[in-house]
């Protein structure tokens, strides 16, 4: 009987091991598990930030444009795709300024900046955007590609502490008042109203009169004459 209680112990106690075990790897899996759920969830609410903040930063940049087209075109340094601009309040507005900014975020840190590229069209400017490089000799419509002064790149790049990084990107037009390139300086009728060919394309390169006061004996240039 003695025999038998010992055996009968050291099965229980075997058993208890064994649930032992089994029970740490649950616990051990469902940990993980947690862990993973808690860091995927705190993970897409760091990329849902991020897009608040470039959201923000498209959202002001596009209103900074319809109210002051001159402040994206002519930003306080050089453009281009490797530009970094930041915004700064500015009363009920905002300014650019050069560099990046950061801010901290429930506990994370966030790097904001955008950058601005001028924009070339075929068709000399007033075509589809293209990557070629300024090779118009006539005014716009014609064959080759100029710059649209009335078109700029915006891309907004946000990155965070852990690698993190997300990049949106948006074209900005000028769209309150039209545009045209001056070729020509002599004098010539009906420039206020822009003349278009009939593809749309501006046409009449002149201004509308001259007087004494204007010397334009000289192509591609203007002088006052005093």
């Amino acid at each position: 009987m003695d025999k038998y209680n010992i055996k009968n112990s050291g099965q229980s106690l075997i058993e208890i091991i064994i649930a032992m075990s089994i029970g740490g790897i649950l616990i051990g899996s469902a940990s993980a598990a947690i862990a993973l759920i808690l860091k995927s969830g705190y993970d897409t609410k760091t990329t849902q930030t991020a897009s608040f903040l470039s959201a923000e930063y498209l959202d002001s940049l596009s209103s900074m444009a319809e109210l002051n087209w001159y402040s994206i075109y002519n930003p306080p340094a050089v453009k281009g795709e490797n530009s970094q601009f930041y915004l700064i309040p500015s009363g009920s507005a905002y300014l650019i300024n050069s560099g990046a900014t950061s801010t901290i975020i429930e506990g994370r840190t966030f790097t904001r900046y955008f950058s601005i590229e001028n924009i070339n069209r075929d068709s000399c400017g007033v075509g589809s955007i293209t990557a070629a490089a300024v090779s118009c000799s006539t005014g716009p419509g014609g064959a080759g590609v100029s710059e649209d002064p009335s078109t700029q790149k915006i891309t907004v790049k946000v990155s965070w502490t852990g690698g993190g990084n997300l990049t949106k990107v948006i074209y900005l037009t000028r769209n309150r008042n039209t545009t045209f390139q001056q070729v020509d300086w002599s004098g010539g009728g009906n420039q206020e109203n822009f003349s278009t060919s009939s593809a749309g394309a501006i046409i009449n390169s002149q201004f509308s009169t001259s007087t004494s006061n204007i010397n334009i004996s000289t192509q591609g240039a203007i002088k006052l004459s005093l």
